[in-house]
């Protein structure tokens, strides 16, 4: 916590929020000399939707290190012992979002690649009257009993993409709480004879800004009478939010690394029963990834040497690219046929 304080310029109101609902001695990795810790991160779990089954994936948080011992790869030793941590857990993917831009190059280096991408929005409320004819409400203070009842209705639309982080019911609650603890709202609407929930978002307040870190809906028009809700709480602010991207090359955000690379592709083997293909895979963090793999009939076979010729030879970060369905385009066509095009999505990480 000490380090975090240092490092991040985070409420201590925060901290003890963060370390109450997210620390765990199982999940955290210390750098020491002399009983000093020099250098910390987290390696939190989290479960990830990705090829119509569910992988389990750790997502670092809190990476830092103490102004006076940085540059010396105490966090590169770290990652890497992060690594063989989640490998031996059965780990398939980590991921992470750069604190600052230059960290993506950083991370690179340790195979990660930017595979999370966003679409910005921003909505200026109308002028005119907009017909809500749906009650919408937005409780002051933090509900937990409100909170838990709205958790279907935001399973429900986060399955619905494609690829992307889950939230768990606890985390979900840590979530909306932590938005009330920043001076935020939870929004929500419902079809007042039933009680059907048809949309939800969390709002957040700046000087000049209202920042919706997620908003779900039925329907257009629901989606307007929640921005039309948040603009009547905070009156004159435009309201900025993000959206999962529908195209390539949006904003970069979160990366991602494979951590087992067996798991993965058996997976792929088993659901892609057509594919024949011979890979050379080169990891030089996770020397357990690295061999030759055979896909072919549903199958997926592992050796760590091989005299017949391969189709691809590709390192973790391209294999990461392809497993994910992430800009296939720009991949050699024997990698092409391990996903489909895909946009993967990770939000409200309370980053």
């Amino acid at each position: 916590m000490n380090l975090w304080r240092q490092n991040f310029h985070d409420s201590e109101e925060f901290i003890q929020f963060y370390f109450a609902h997210k620390y765990n001695n199982e999940n955290a990795l210390v750098y020491e000399e002399n009983g000093e810790v020099l250098s910390a991160l987290l390696m939190l779990p989290y479960p990830m939707k990705w090829q119509d089954t569910v992988i389990q994936t750790a997502y670092i948080s809190g990476a830092c290190t103490q102004e006076k011992a940085r540059n010396q790869g105490f966090m590169t030793k770290l990652l890497q012992t992060a690594f063989h941590q989640m490998y031996k857990r059965k780990i398939a993917l980590s991921t992470l979002i750069p604190a600052e831009n230059w960290l993506f190059d950083y991370y690179s280096k340790l195979g990660y690649v930017p595979v999370f991408e966003y679409s910005s929005e921003e909505y200026i409320p109308r002028q005119t009257t907009f017909s809500i004819n749906k009650n919408t409400r937005s409780p002051q203070t933090y509900d937990t009993a409100l909170t838990a009842r709205l958790f279907p209705f935001f399973q429900q639309k986060t399955a619905e993409y494609p690829c992307t982080i889950i939230h768990t019911p606890e985390d979900y609650k840590a979530i909306v709480e932590e938005t009330y603890l920043s001076g935020g709202r939870l929004i929500y609407s419902q079809i007042p004879a039933s009680g059907e929930i048809t949309g939800w978002a969390l709002a957040v307040p700046s000087p000049d800004k209202v920042y919706l870190k997620e908003i779900l809906y039925s329907t257009e028009h629901e989606k307007t009478t929640l921005l039309e809700t948040c603009s009547k709480i905070w009156p004159g602010s435009s309201i900025k939010y993000r959206t999962p991207p529908q195209t390539l090359y949006q904003t970069p955000y979160g990366m991602a690394r494979i951590t087992h690379a067996s798991l993965l592709l058996q997976h792929i083997a088993i659901n892609h029963t057509h594919l024949s293909l011979t890979l050379k895979l080169t990891d030089p963090h996770i020397p357990q990834n690295t061999g030759i793999y055979f896909l072919s009939h549903g199958k997926c076979e592992k050796v760590t040497t091989c005299n017949s010729p391969t189709d691809i030879e590709t390192d973790i970060p391209t294999l990461t690219q392809a497993v994910l369905g992430y800009r296939i385009n720009e991949l050699p066509p024997a990698l092409n046929a391990l996903s489909e095009t895909c946009f993967p999505y990770m939000n409200l990480m309370l980053d």
